[in-house]
């Protein structure tokens, strides 16, 4: 049997409108029943806003001397990060869909050193990009990595004439409210990041300051999982396509109620109460530390 078609906002309001007494939908009834999913959007958001499917990666590289960088867009906040640290930057001269060929007059590293490190690509038209080798040529100096570079954070391969760095060692980065950067003597000291103070700002994703300040002695970047902002997400979004996956009958059971609501309709009550007990669910078993004690189960996410 076939896969079923993957949910889209029309189907899930189509579906909702056929089960509030709307066997065939018009396109202003659909245009409105797409407003409710921003609306149930918002009433997930009010309770849950670190639900582990909206969960993203961001790899920043740090400029010697630059402690201020921008959140990505849609960042509601940040769930931990980590200071990537090398000793030097070397230039990549070739690539494909999920390799990368080495500096062969300057990578001195073997197969035993760098297979299960991860590369940085630290300048360029891959900039940012991170994957794990898992294989490594000693004779071609082409390694072999994962996820495939479309795959990273950065989804953008690297080409020749970029850098990399090797991933020598990881420091967790401290993530710490703004005031507290404000109490530092020496803000923008040199030496290597530990701390993050996030800062909000009018776009709603906000900056952030790094301390101490990148110093140009090594070559440093950031990984920093962290949640998005579900009403920051467009309804045609490969993840509001996933999330329609994953909580189908509560999009339907919203867009069905609140077309009930809108009738005046007697059972507008009943579908409403069932509908906001769909979200408190929802927003119990995405958080983490709320789901099903792990005694019970042997899960621990």
């Amino acid at each position: 049997m076939a896969a079923p078609d993957a949910p889209t906002a029309d189907s899930i309001c189509t579906e909702g409108l056929e089960q509030a007494g709307y066997s065939s939908p018009t396109a202003a009834q659909l245009t409105q029943a797409a407003e409710w999913l921003e609306q149930i959007k918002n009433d997930i958001w009010l309770l849950g806003k670190r639900l582990k499917s909206l969960q993203a990666e961001h790899v920043e590289v740090l400029t010697p001397g630059v402690s201020r960088y921008d959140f990505p867009a849609g960042l509601s906040s940040v769930a931990f990060g980590k200071v990537l640290y090398g000793d030097e930057a070397d230039d990549v001269e070739d690539s494909a869909a999920a390799t990368v060929t080495l500096d062969s007059s300057d990578e001195d590293e073997g197969e035993d050193e760098l297979e299960g490190k991860e590369i940085l690509i630290y300048s360029g038209t891959g900039k940012g990009s991170l994957s794990q080798i898992y294989s490594y040529d000693e004779d071609t100096y082409i390694a072999s990595v994962s996820p495939a570079w479309a795959d990273t954070s950065n989804g953008t391969a690297p080409v020749a004439g970029d850098t990399y760095m090797i991933v020598d060692q990881y420091t967790p980065l401290e993530i710490e409210p703004m005031p507290f950067f404000n109490l530092l003597a020496s803000p923008h000291e040199t030496g290597r990041p530990q701390k993050l103070y996030p800062v909000g700002s009018e776009d709603q994703y906000g900056y952030y300051h790094i301390y101490p300040t990148p110093d140009e002695d090594y070559y440093y970047g950031i990984h920093l999982i962290y949640y998005l902002n579900l009403l920051t997400l467009d309804l045609a979004s490969t993840r509001m396509t996933t999330l329609y996956y994953r909580w189908r009958n509560l999009w339907i059971q919203g867009v069905k109620a609140k077309q009930l609501e809108r009738d005046d309709d007697g059972r507008a009550v009943v579908e409403m109460t069932r509908y906001f007990a769909m979200v408190k669910d929802i927003a119990s078993l995405e958080t983490y530390g709320r789901t099903v004690k792990q005694h019970y189960t042997g899960i621990k996410a």
